[in-house]
C-alpha cells in the first residue's frame, strides 16, 4: 500500500515541480585528471569547466584528480566553488597497491599542508585490502583532521573504516557496488555519518527516465543522506557534461521539491559548509 501511494504521489509530482528546471546542483563527484587538462584534443582548462557550471547552473563541486596539482589548479580558479579532494595515488598503477604502501601516510601528510584540502579520495578499496594498517592510518588521519572518506568499494570496507575509526565521515561513491535500495537503507540505519553519491547510477534510478519507486522511496525516508554526481572521469564525460546534467534534474524533478533539493545541493551544502577554510 505504501509503495502505491509513493506511485501515485511521483505521477503528480512533475506537473508541479516543472519551475525547478534549473535546480541548482552541486555535484559531489568530479575528476579533472590529466587527459582533461593536457591540452590534448578536447580537452578544457579550469576557466572552460567554470563555464560549465555557469551554463549548467552547478554551484558547487567536490573535485578530485591524478595528478593533485590539477585540482588545485581548478581550485584556484575558483575558490569558492571547488571544494578539493586530495586523491591517494601518485600513478596510475597506485590505485592497486596505495593501500599497502608505507610511504603513504607520510606522503599524505606533506599533501595536507599544501592545499585547502577537505577530504581524501576518491579511492577504490575492497574487503580484502581495508585491514590493511596504512588503511587504519588513513582513516584515522581523516577522523582526526575532521576530513571527509571519499569511496568506490563494497559494504565490507564501509564497516571496515568505520571500525578503524568511528566518528569518520564517509561518502559511498555510486552507491556503493550493490547498489540496491533495500541494502542501502541497512547502512544508512546502521551509520549516521554514512553519505551516498550517486555518480554513474542514473539508468538504475530512473530506467528510461522514469523514477523507480524503490529508489524513491528511499530518497524519500533518507532525504538527508543523498547526493548527485557526474563523476567525469574521462574527456568523454564533461564533454557530456550538460546532457548528464539534465538526466539527473530529470529524475530529481519527479521527486517531492523539498527531497529534490536537499538531494541537489542542500545536502553537499550542509557537508562542506562554504564558511570552512578555502
Amino acid at each position: 500500500m505504501k509503495t502505491l501511494l509513493l506511485l501515485l504521489a511521483l505521477c503528480l509530482v512533475p506537473a508541479v515541480s516543472q519551475a525547478g528546471e534549473d535546480l541548482p546542483i552541486f555535484d559531489t563527484h568530479l575528476h579533472y585528471s590529466g587527459p582533461d587538462r593536457s591540452g590534448a584534443a578536447g580537452a578544457f582548462t579550469p576557466n572552460e569547466i567554470i563555464a560549465k557550471f555557469d551554463r549548467n547552473h552547478v554551484t558547487r563541486a567536490v573535485v578530485s584528480s591524478r595528478p593533485n596539482e590539477a585540482t588545485l589548479r581548478l581550485h584556484e580558479a575558483a575558490p569558492d566553488r571547488i571544494v578539493p579532494f586530495l586523491m591517494p595515488y601518485r600513478t596510475r598503477d597506485d590505485r592497486y597497491t596505495y593501500h599497502s604502501d608505507p610511504d603513504l601516510i607520510p606522503w599524505l601528510e606533506t599533501w595536507l599542508e599544501r592545499g585547502p584540502w577537505r577530504g581524501i579520495g576518491e579511492f577504490h578499496l575492497f574487503s580484502e585490502h581495508a585491514n590493511t594498517p596504512v588503511i587504519r592510518d588513513m582513516a584515522r588521519l581523516a577522523e582526526s583532521r575532521g576530513l571527509i572518506l571519499q569511496l568506490h568499494g563494497d559494504h565490507g570496507v564501509v564497516e571496515r573504516l568505520f571500525e578503524h575509526a568511528p566518528e569518520v565521515t564517509l561518502l559511498w561513491a555510486h552507491a556503493g557496488t550493490v547498489p540496491v535500495p533495500f541494502f542501502l537503507a541497512l547502512y544508512l540505519e546502521r551509520h549516521d555519518n554514512l553519505y551516498v553519491d550517486l555518480s554513474m547510477r542514473n539508468e538504475r534510478i530512473a530506467p528510461d527516465g522514469r523514477l523507480d519507486p524503490d529508489w524513491a522511496e528511499l530518497f524519500t525516508r533518507f532525504p538527508d543522506r543523498f547526493m548527485v554526481g557526474m563523476d567525469t572521469f574521462s574527456v568523454n564525460r564533461w564533454q557530456r557534461f550538460g546532457e548528464l546534467i539534465d538526466e539527473t534534474r530529470h529524475w530529481l524533478r519527479q521527486l517531492p521539491p523539498e527531497v529534490a533539493e536537499a538531494m541537489a545541493w542542500r545536502n553537499a551544502q550542509r557537508l562542506f559548509p562554504t564558511d570552512a577554510a578555502q
